[in-house]
């Protein structure tokens, strides 16, 4: 007994391109939703245009354009302008958007993080070095700028003056005084310093040797971290500009990601597509469907 197509479904076919011939011998009795899907993976494209005015399903999205095949996200968002491809940023998760900044040679980063928040680079320093790690890598000119800021308080430096370690006190005293530790009180040169006009202060302090600094430095972070703000975008910079490019890399992670996200606009068209197309399938099946259904029609051109 052959298979009848009553009107409606020959209305369909018609409106699909689809023959009779082929209606009966490939689809029989399928529903029409069996009928789209299969037709829109065929390439026919309004079966596809059928389709995306008529499914409002994330799911079924995927399931005709056939999302979850990463190169089909890529040739999608290959064919989106500038301004739509940047509303993708901000779906991807942070490590898909480090791995983007490999496309970007190592002096392009660098470059980049001047306009980085410090707070910023502070964090992505500290994932990358323990803290005792990262103070030894100040320049000495990073620490004598360090303790000329006025948001450095007079009265921390002093307590952590206080409590230098031994070999550390035998050598700040004998540095500022020219003459053996056993000669001079370390707390009545402390208390000397102390009491110096706040302008005097700060040179003075900027002035002493740089492994004393670097341990009072040491000891003032460890109890407020955020001193480390006081140090300028530069001093950070050249301390990952001595890293491998993938050591550098690793720990862009602690990046804010609206950060990570202003970092991706450089890269050309193709290579933020291969970015873009790391994102959750789901979240990018409801991004098409939230407004812009225009990348799918352009699709049905490629």
């Amino acid at each position: 007994m052959a298979i009848v197509i009553d009107a409606n479904m020959r209305t369909f076919a018609d409106r699909m391109d689809i023959s009779t011939t082929r209606m009966v011998r490939d689809y029989g009795l399928k529903s029409v939703d069996e009928i789209i899907e299969a037709e829109a993976e065929r390439g026919n494209s309004k079966a596809v245009r059928y389709a995306i005015d008529l499914y409002n399903s994330p799911a079924k999205l995927i399931k005709v354009f056939r999302l979850n095949d990463v190169e089909n996200k890529y040739v999608l968002l290959k064919h989106m302008d500038d301004r739509t491809r940047m509303h993708v940023l901000p779906l991807l998760n942070k490590d898909d958007l480090v791995m983007g900044l490999y496309f970007y040679t190592q002096d392009k980063i660098l470059d980049m993080m001047k306009n980085v928040k410090t707070f910023e680079l502070v964090n992505v320093a500290l994932t990358a070095f323990p803290l005792e790690e990262l103070v030894e890598q100040f320049r000495d000119v990073d620490l004598a700028m360090f303790f000329m800021n006025d948001k450095l308080e007079k009265a921390d430096v002093i307590n952590e003056l206080r409590s230098l370690p031994p070999e550390v006190m035998k050598q700040f005293v004998e540095g500022v005084t020219g003459q053996p530790e056993s000669k001079t009180n370390p707390m009545d040169l402390i208390n000397q310093i102390s009491s110096l006009p706040d302008d005097k202060y700060r040179k003075f302090m900027a002035s002493i040797d740089p492994d004393v600094q670097r341990q009072l430095t040491f000891q003032l972070t460890k109890k407020k971290p955020e001193y480390l703000q006081l140090f300028q975008n530069e001093a950070y910079i050249n301390m990952f500009s001595k890293m491998m490019k993938q050591d550098m890399i690793k720990p862009m992670i602690a990046l804010e990601k609206e950060t990570l996200c202003r970092m991706m606009v450089d890269l050309p068209d193709d290579l933020m597509a291969i970015v873009c197309a790391q994102v959750d399938t789901k979240r990018f099946a409801q991004f098409l469907l939230d407004g812009h259904h225009d990348v799918l029609d352009k699709a049905l051109m490629i």
